[in-house]
């Protein structure tokens, strides 16, 4: 099946198409690890996944795919989206850089995306760097993210739904009393999961087999 980058993944009254988004962000996403840039990546013992979060968290919130998206966009996705909803280790800014440019490399020689030059000037060591200490700031964590980093600290595993579950009604029965007790704003009970993390982005790396590394 031929693969259209410009597919639409709203209607034309602006309606999310949840079924094309989703075959959108697959197909683009096997052709990425399919290719020499996606390969290289992958030939460093890392999984890919960075790039389809971008994918994913540009459709959903400026409303663009890659053949609309914007440097203004970009900045969005990493500064501001990744820093509240996804769940990163030390270290993970450089990684996912590293990524992007293989991801827009990819696109620039397959697709001749025009603005693929432009994202490739912002993805530089210094856009690392930043996104690193954005990604480090408790400030910029959103509500479920805290959320699934308090159950961690806790001692519960939150990759599991049960281990979700039972962080809920532990959190329910004992954290938020006594956060309603100092601050009567915060009495709610979180009746299930928080939704709006994507646990795609907890990713271990794979420890690369001597016949994977490149040659220099």
């Amino acid at each position: 099946m031929s693969f259209d980058i410009h597919e639409p993944v709203f209607d034309e009254q602006g309606r999310y198409l949840e079924e094309a988004a989703l075959r959108y962000e697959h197909t683009l996403m096997e052709q990425f690890t399919a290719s020499p840039e996606g390969q290289a990546i992958i030939q460093t013992g890392t999984e890919l996944g960075w790039a389809g979060a971008m994918i994913h968290y540009a459709i959903n919130y400026p409303g663009v795919t890659p053949p609309t998206m914007t440097p203004s966009d970009l900045e969005e996705v990493i500064y501001d989206l990744f820093p509240r909803k996804v769940i990163t280790e030390r270290g993970d800014g450089a990684e996912i850089i590293q990524e992007l440019r293989a991801f827009w490399h990819f696109l620039q020689r397959v697709y001749q995306l025009p603005q693929a030059k432009q994202m490739l000037a912002r993805l530089t060591p210094q856009a690392a760097r930043r996104l690193e200490r954005e990604l480090q700031e408790p400030a910029n964590f959103g509500m479920a993210k805290s959320f699934v980093l308090m159950g961690t600290e806790a001692g519960f595993d939150m990759e599991s739904p049960e281990g979700m579950q039972a962080w809920v009604k532990a959190y329910n029965a004992t954290v938020a009393p006594a956060m309603a007790a100092t601050d009567p704003a915060s009495k709610k009970k979180l009746r299930g999961a928080p939704t709006g993390i994507r646990s795609a982005q907890r990713r271990k790396r794979k420890p690369a087999h001597p016949h994977e590394r490149r040659e220099p």
